[in-house]
């Protein structure tokens, strides 16, 4: 990607994101048929809320201490180290026999995407000024959900080939080569010395003095994705066991979605840093509310596009967001604080699968209406404490 493409005129940037685009690609070929996974291996609806409610806590768990190893070992160690334990992870799913060695598994197959979120965050935004870091990291997640678009598809077409099982572990060993090839290209592709930073007592000290707004903003993060949390787990099953759509036009409609969020993110993120971001935290938390209110209202699979839709749109704001953790952080503690807020809202949320699993036994519905319902409370919080005041106004320098 060019400087002009997108602002990252850092050669360590640019590796970041194909290795990103490399380990995206070949998640997003299983890791959205992980619940038909469970299903097949014998788990029950509440062995895969027990993933949902694992795999959120984990992401809370290690948002912190990978903030810190990234702060201490500098940014290619730790990224290599994480990206090794996930390929690790991926080869346990491939050989799991029964539902609950995924289990066991996941703690190694969750180690890129949540160890190295911090780091992520740290690598992006500085490589952009302040006014461009929302575009930035549109950018970012453009890397990202471009093989979100055409994977899930692919993946659908293994398992509609193979079944769930074969097809599956199909998908991962794809997964696994991929991983391998981001490995490679971070081992030979990262410039400089990569010199260590913080040491961890003093990673720690202070992990808890975060910025007053960058608190509100948590705050509203953690009613909007504990509701996000509620239902995202049970959207596969929904869509193609209630409804009765196939695993291969699942992928599809997960793919329709990240074109839709492909489409938004730019023009989104080029309007928050010529101006406030806030209204755009707003709008991405009622369309947050928005999604699973449509799906419980769906009762045919032929409208799960509109639904698909609106899962989208729910990025519109996710960039500005981003870049607002970045501002708000401290300097030289940018990977720590960011380690922190993902860890206090992970720990908040990684309940919500389980609340899920218990409203789905009264009916799949209910689960998806309390979602929406919990979301829009979210939005409301954050239009309350952030936007009204509009205390971002003057955050990201025009």
């Amino acid at each position: 990607m060019t400087a002009a493409a997108g602002g990252f005129d850092s050669r360590n940037a640019r590796v970041l994101l194909l290795a990103i685009f490399l380990i995206a690609a070949g998640e997003q070929l299983w890791l959205p048929f992980v619940p038909r996974y469970l299903q097949a291996l014998g788990a029950g609806i509440y062995a895969v809320a027990a993933f949902g409610v694992a795999k959120d806590l984990l992401d809370a768990l290690y948002q912190f201490p990978g903030g810190a190893l990234t702060a201490w070992l500098g940014s290619k160690r730790s990224l290599l180290l994480f990206n090794l334990l996930a390929v690790a992870g991926y080869a346990a799913f491939a050989l799991s026999r029964t539902w609950w060695f995924v289990l066991l598994a996941l703690p190694l197959v969750m180690a890129w995407q949540s160890f190295s979120l911090p780091a992520t965050f740290s690598i992006v935004g500085s490589s952009m000024p302040k006014s461009d870091r929302s575009t930035a990291f549109a950018w970012q997640s453009i890397v990202r959900r471009v093989p979100i678009a055409v994977a899930p598809a692919i993946g659908g077409a293994f398992i509609a080939a193979y079944g769930v099982i074969s097809g599956s572990r199909a998908a991962l060993a794809v997964s696994i080569v991929f991983g391998l090839g981001a490995i490679v290209l971070q081992a030979v592709a990262y410039t400089g010395t990569d010199k260590k930073g913080l040491r961890l007592r003093d990673a720690l000290a202070g992990a808890t003095q975060l910025d007053p707004l960058l608190k509100r903003l948590l705050l509203a993060d953690m009613i909007v994705r504990f509701g996000q949390g509620i239902g995202e787990i049970f959207v596969v099953l929904y869509a193609t066991v209630v409804l009765g759509a196939s695993p291969q036009s699942y992928g599809w409609l997960v793919g329709l979605a990240m074109i839709t969020s492909i489409a938004v993110y730019l023009p989104a993120a080029r309007r928050a840093d010529a101006a406030s971001p806030a209204p755009w935290v707003t709008l991405t938390y009622l369309f947050f509310a928005a999604f699973p209110l449509a799906l419980a209202a769906t009762k045919s699979a032929a409208w799960l596009p509109v639904a698909f839709v609106l899962m989208g749109l729910r990025e519109i704001g996710e960039p500005p967001r981003k870049a607002l953790i970045v501002e708000l952080s401290r300097e030289g503690r940018k990977s720590v604080d960011v380690g922190a807020y993902y860890f206090a809202r992970g720990l908040a949320v990684f309940p919500a699968s389980l609340v899920g699993g218990a409203l789905w036994h009264i009916g799949p519905r209910v689960t998806f209406v309390a979602a929406g319902l919990l979301a829009a409370i979210g939005a409301a919080t954050f239009w309350w404490l952030v936007q009204r005041r509009d205390a971002a106004r003057d955050l990201i320098p025009r």
